[in-house]
This record gives structure tokens, sequence and C-alpha cells, in this order.
């Protein structure tokens, strides 16, 4: 059996289409995070665990330092925003590099914190905007992995939808 190993090294950042290459130094994606909430009952012996939902979305981006169009974007908190970030995800085998994937993450939302300057003697001044984030979905080689959206209350991974039964049942 041959072991296959992925990796990705770098990446690009869009907002709103347009590239900030070099700009940012990391990025943190937004990937929904499952709600699990305690269950305990009468004759239980113990507690149980189950999913109640999909918490908040955010997600960061370090910015490698001051960039004035960048700060014009992060700093105004009602305007909705489309981010991607886009990387090569290579895959290696005995062989060597066996193949080289994009990888797409897609993500709206708006940025809650434009982030604090840092300034420090003889070093570059290092920037973390926060983002609250509506709708992420990552694809692999053009295949979706999952999407979600918040207000839509949509949710599928693998492309099964993972809350068609709960939205029927609300009569959506």
């Amino acid at each position: 059996m041959d072991v296959s190993v992925n990796r990705i090294t770098n990446a690009n950042v869009y907002i709103d289409g347009i590239g900030l290459l070099g700009r940012a130094e990391e990025v943190d994606v937004a990937q929904p995070r499952h709600l699990m909430v305690d269950h305990k009952g009468l004759g239980m012996a113990g507690r149980a665990e189950f999913w109640a939902g999909v918490d908040k979305l955010e997600a960061k981006i370090k910015w490698a330092s001051i960039y004035p169009e960048v700060q014009v974007v992060t700093s105004s908190p009602f305007q909705v925003h489309s981010f991607q970030v886009m990387g090569s995800l290579e895959q290696y085998t005995s062989q060597g590099r066996s193949a080289e994937l994009p990888l797409v993450y897609l993500m709206t939302g708006v940025f809650k914190d434009a982030g604090q300057a840092g300034f420090r003697t003889h070093q570059n001044v290092e920037i973390t905007s926060l983002i609250t984030v509506y709708h992420s979905e990552l694809y692999v080689a053009g295949v979706q992995i999952f999407l979600y959206d918040a207000m839509a209350n949509v949710y599928t991974v693998g492309g099964v939808d993972q809350l068609a039964a709960f939205r029927t049942n609300l009569g959506a």
C-alpha cells in the first residue's frame, strides 16, 4: 500500500475579486464548527452530546504590513465582501509529486475588526483583521467538499444536503 501525502505551502487571498498577492501573511478560513449540546435524562447512567446546529463562522487575515487600500476595505462594518483563498494542493507518493490540484475556499462576510497595528523595533508592522462569515465553501480540484450558508439554512457535505429534512420539517 503506497502512502499519499498532501501538502499546501502557499496561497493567495482575493477580496471582491482583487488579488492581494504578498499582502497577507496568514489566513484562517471559516469552516463549519458543529454546536453540540449535552443531554441527560432520568434513567440515563451518563450523558450524551448531540448536534444542535452550526456555530458562528469567523475568519482571520494577518496582513504583512499597512496597505491603505486594505485599510479602506477592512474599516467598514456594513460592506459585505466576497473572499477567495486559493492554493495548490500537492500530492506526493514514494515516486515523488504525483499531482497538483487547485484548492479554493470561498467566503462571504463583513469585517468585524480592521485590526490594530503592532509596531516593534526593526520589525515590519503586523495587523490582523477579523471577519464575520455568513457563507463558506471549499473546493478541491473543482469538487465541492462543503458549503455552509447561515442565512439560507444550507449545509452540504460531499454533495449531501445535511439540512433537507430540517427545512422540510420547518415548512421551508
